[in-house]
């Protein structure tokens, strides 16, 4: 255990907190052997495993498309109400893996990166979510990135959502994740984003 605790850069009391946890988790099974114990994985830890495995394993086959950077701006809502309409909501599961959070991290692109999204969108990459009608009303096209989103030194895999008709301009992108981005990233209004745009 202290050398497990060394290779982890942890104190053996933080060590014990972190197994007991997982423990209380279901992701591993203390066993006593003599005046020891010995911790073994469980199944649900194991299907954690292979899943991280599986998305590193994903994005780093991945070819960047572009880099796009950006501050972090309020948002209008927008995002928000196409994650509620379900049939986007479904096509954005099968596209990304998972249910993504019901809300949008909106970012203010720099000039630079506002062109770099403009030569993006002529390439005809990612993924096509094709409008609709609806009970009476028309629903617009939606393209979905895949991508890796960047801030203040935490790393979320997400997606970035290309709207066809929106209140905004190219300067302000959609972003998404499983997550609430502002709380995992810790983000304000202001912060600085880097969004990696996978191929």
């Amino acid at each position: 255990k202290m050398e497990l605790a060394k290779t982890l850069g942890v104190s053996s009391w933080k060590l014990n907190k972190l197994l007991q946890l997982a423990e209380d988790e279901g992701y591993v099974e203390k066993h006593r052997m003599g005046r020891v114990f010995s911790y073994q994985l469980t199944p649900r830890s194991l299907a954690l495993l292979h899943r991280v495995h599986s998305t590193l394993s994903s994005v780093l086959r991945a070819t960047p498309l572009a880099r796009l950077r950006g501050v972090v701006v309020p948002g209008l809502g927008e995002g928000a109400f196409y994650m509620s309409i379900l049939k986007y909501l479904e096509a954005f599961k099968e596209i990304l893996g998972y249910e993504p959070y019901a809300g949008t991290l909106n970012l203010r692109l720099d000039n630079e990166s506002v062109e770099t999204r403009r030569r993006l969108r002529e390439t005809r990459a990612g993924y096509r979510v094709e409008g609709f009608h609806l009970d009476g009303r028309d629903y617009c096209r939606v393209t979905v990135y895949k991508a890796i989103i960047t801030g203040n030194g935490i790393s979320i895999s997400g997606a970035v959502l290309d709207i066809d008709k929106t209140k905004h301009g190219d300067e302000v992108l959609e972003v998404i994740a499983p997550v609430k981005l502002r709380d995992v990233l810790k983000l304000r209004d202001g912060d600085r984003v880097e969004v990696i745009v996978l191929g």
